[in-house]
């Protein structure tokens, strides 16, 4: 039986406060929620309502992102390690079968020394550490936790495609 994938990436760089030098570097596949598919069949072929902003979060030490994973309950801890008010949108562009925020990165700037980070998810809320709203996805990192200091700059871009699995 074909059907299609969907799916994409978080790349995720830690750049020096001081320096701007990348600390480290990370790019994992994500899993798509149950949730996340059905929010993107009700839009697509049922008329249902497009949410129209999407918002990165970090993770905590140790995720794990499962299938039936929602927003009030998920495997995995919120970091709220960053200055930034809210979650930070994505702002994303479309290529062909693919959509990414490649040309305008969301970034997140550290506020506490020795921050342990385990990855992204992609939520229609904005709310920091929030459990409204649709999560679509989310990723640990393919190298395990990073951590990072006060000051350092998280870069998180995050690549969305679907293809026909006999492309």
């Amino acid at each position: 039986m074909e059907g299609a994938r969907f799916g994409g990436t978080f790349i995720t760089t830690c750049k020096d406060k001081w320096t701007g030098a990348i600390k480290w570097s990370d790019t994992s596949h994500n899993l798509v929620v149950s949730t996340g598919l059905i929010h993107l069949l009700d839009v697509g072929l049922s008329g249902g309502t497009a949410n129209s902003t999407w918002h990165i979060g970090l993770m905590e030490a140790t995720p794990t992102v499962a299938t039936g994973d929602i927003m009030s309950t998920h495997g995995f801890d919120e970091s709220t390690v960053y200055s930034q008010a809210n979650r930070v949108e994505w702002e994303e562009g479309r290529t062909g079968v693919s959509v990414s925020n490649t040309g305008n990165l969301a970034t997140f700037t550290l506020n506490v020394d020795g921050s342990t980070i385990g990855g992204a998810f992609l939520a229609s809320s904005n709310t920091k550490n929030g459990t409204a709203g649709v999560l679509l996805c989310g990723a640990a990192f393919s190298g395990g936790d990073k951590t990072g200091d006060s000051g350092d700059k998280l870069e998180v871009t995050y690549t969305f495609s679907a293809a026909d699995d006999g492309v």
